[in-house]
């Protein structure tokens, strides 16, 4: 089922999402400050209002020794705290306030007490009074006014609703730009992302935004290009497989053609058997190196890890190819030690073979070529017929053949030497090509790499 055909339930876009979930979280954050302001402002008040008390009272006894000091603070306390101070003695207690002398008489001393109350005929004026039996003898009282906060009140109240509103408005605005801004972006890339759903691939997907958003954008915009690459190689590569394999076929058909009719004589019917078969092992060949690259280019295969002896791999791979030996009349030099690495036996078969299958090839007649190994590397070094035209590099894409080794009309499809960096890849090995003065060299280090 593709994603036109279903049913997306969504009643919302995301601006309108986004912009509800913002409003909502912001106008939550209002309405929780506003219920705090409620339930604990007056007990922060008078908490601030008991630390005053608290410093004023320090400050008294600190001065307790000193009577001119001690005047002078209280009426500085009283001017700056708007407090109201007594210190009374207990032999001349002049206290006429029932309630007061009761406390008094509760306390011990050095204890306190701080209480809230009502003032005696002050029509429900409350105070924060302060109760405290000195040891020297004296009971001190310091009294602050909570008017302030009794008349104010309705006003914070309706100033914090106020606020909160023009909070809320404010914020309104704010997020309708944000979010749209926002929602522009992410549009900005489903629409490229549809694009190259269809195989189309954008240029301009870079969003500078300097967020989450901006690396998402390159990661897209590098994504269409990498497919867009990929696209390319791909639809290169069907067209070159196809080119390879349609000149065996033509040759085939055209031969059965002629043996089905009857046309060819005896004498020419077995060189046309020869070239049938000839033909038929190329494609076979050229089959079997196509589906090797497919599989070990998919991101399924699992590679295998095994015991390879290296030099038994070789001398196997030389006398599979000694009919190019002996044809072109070539000299094998071999320095081989006893060599083992742990790798897929039949992957690393395929790299050996092509080498020397190509350094055969590409040799010319009557010439030496040399295999290396030893406990670090392998090296397969041989003298080339032609002059390289392009770069090293090109020599490692599949299909490729230099367009001199073509002149010479050398056989080949072009595949080896991208098998053999594929599979190479894969067991995380170096290698090296060199073509200095038409000394081909490939060198295998043997030592895995450390990502």
């Amino acid at each position: 089922m593709s994603l036109k055909q279903i049913n997306f339930p969504i009643k919302l876009n995301f601006f309108k999402k986004l912009f509800l979930l913002t409003i909502g979280v912001v106008f939550l954050t209002i309405i929780i400050g506003f219920s705090f302001n409620l339930i604990f402002f007056d007990k922060f008040y008078i908490y601030r209002k008991k630390n005053n008390i608290t410093n004023v009272r320090n400050q008294i006894v600190k001065n307790m020794d000193n009577k001119e000091k001690l005047n002078y603070y209280i009426q500085f306390a009283q001017d700056s705290y708007g407090v109201r101070i007594d210190l009374t003695s207990i032999q001349n207690n002049r206290m006429h306030m029932m309630s007061s002398k009761k406390i008094y008489n509760s306390l011990k001393i050095n204890e306190s007490v701080f209480k809230v109350r009502e003032m005696d005929g002050s029509s429900g004026v409350m105070f924060l009074r302060y109760y405290e039996k000195l040891p020297n003898g004296y009971l001190l009282s310091i009294r602050s006014s909570l008017a302030v906060l009794a008349e104010h009140v309705h006003d914070m109240f309706i100033f914090n609703i106020f606020t909160a509103l023009i909070s809320l408005l404010i914020s309104s605005i704010l997020v309708s730009i944000f979010s749209r801004k926002v929602t522009k972006n992410i549009t900005h890339l489903k629409t490229n992302a549809q694009k190259i759903a269809k195989l189309e691939y954008p240029e301009n997907i870079i969003i500078k935004s300097g967020d989450e958003i901006e690396e998402l954008s390159y990661s897209l915009n590098d994504m269409s290009q990498e497919l867009s690459i990929a696209i390319e190689n791909l639809k290169s590569f069907v067209s070159n497989a196809s080119h390879e394999l349609k000149t065996p076929i033509s040759v085939l058909c055209l031969y059965s053609q002629a043996l089905a009719r009857d046309s060819v004589d005896e004498k020419n019917k077995k060189e046309y058997y020869k070239i049938m078969l000839e033909k038929s092992l190329e494609m076979r060949s050229l089959t079997e190196s196509l589906l090797t690259l497919s599989k070990i280019n998919s991101p399924d295969y699992k590679l295998k890890s095994e015991e390879i002896n290296l030099e038994t791999l070789i001398l196997s791979s030389i006398e599979q190819y000694d009919y190019l030996e002996f044809e072109k009349n070539i000299d094998i030099k071999l320095t081989l030690s006893k060599t083992t690495i742990k790798g897929d036996y039949n992957l690393f078969k395929i790299t050996v073979n092509n080498l020397i299958q190509n350094m055969l090839k590409y040799s010319p007649d009557n010439n030496n070529v040399q295999i290396t190994l030893n406990d670090f590397s392998i090296s397969f070094e041989n003298v080339i017929l032609y002059k390289l035209k392009g770069s090293v590099e090109d020599l490692f894409q599949p299909f490729y053949r230099d367009c001199s080794s073509s002149n010479e009309k050398i056989e080949g499809s072009g595949l080896g030497l991208s098998l053999v960096k594929k599979i190479l890849e894969l067991h995380k090995l170096d290698y090296n090509l060199t073509i200095d003065n038409n000394v081909f060299k490939f060198t295998i280090n043997l030592k895995e790499k450390t990502d």
